[in-house]
């Protein structure tokens, strides 16, 4: 297989695992047919009134089935916005590291220099060569606000300004551990990012309530 061709293969196995992560708690997943810097496109529907991420109520037809209202399933009232989030998605197999079986050597980057939009997160996947239910690979999930990146790597080096795609390597073991001990970017914040879908529901001030 082409290396280009199994660049592209890992990537949907990634984008398909976070895909079902995302709906598991309550996002709607639209993927772009062009895209460019947004991998997806998320949204899900805020109650004004409850104060709270709310389902559309669901009526019956005369026939039997169900039709959606412009109503909270919960108190009922037409008080819901969409919520809109944007992901960037990238995902590494990554390659066997010398320290250990269970070690291996991930080059992470971020290409987020572009997205100035506040509504705009990263999730970069590693993915872990251990069976797990049929599949070849287990998926870490590490999620962060593009202005994150500035806590782990240095924003003014000219390989972000001149390619934003300044690219780290990154230790990571099979329990999902990011193993490094930078000399001038602390990598602890990982820890931070790891499954960090709570940060997608938090509110983001664009002037309405819960952006």
């Amino acid at each position: 297989m082409a290396d280009e061709d199994k660049k592209q293969i890992t990537g949907l196995f990634g984008e398909m695992h976070l895909a079902m992560k995302l709906h598991a708690r309550g996002w709607q997943v639209h993927r772009a047919y062009i895209d460019s810097h947004t991998d997806f496109v998320l949204t899900k529907y805020w109650c004004n009134s409850c104060k709270g991420y709310q389902q559309l109520e669901k009526r019956k037809k005369p026939q039997g089935r169900d039709f959606p209202t412009d109503q909270c399933a919960s108190c009922l009232q037409p008080s819901l916005h969409s919520v809109v989030r944007f992901i960037q998605v990238k995902a590494s197999e990554g390659i066997p590291s010398k320290q250990g079986i269970h070690i291996r050597n991930y080059s992470f980057h971020a290409k987020l220099r572009s997205n100035v939009d506040p509504r705009a997160f990263y999730v970069w996947i590693a993915l872990t060569p251990l069976p797990l239910e049929g599949a070849d690979f287990v998926p870490h999930f590490y999620v962060f606000h593009h202005k994150d990146i500035s806590r782990f790597d240095n924003l003014g080096l000219d390989s972000y300004q001149l390619t934003d795609n300044q690219k780290t390597t990154l230790r990571i073991d099979h329990q999902g551990n990011v193993l490094n001990r930078g000399r001038k970017h602390d990598y602890s914040c990982f820890k931070e990012f790891y499954n960090n879908f709570e940060v997608l529901d938090q509110t983001i001030n664009l002037g309405t309530p819960n952006g």
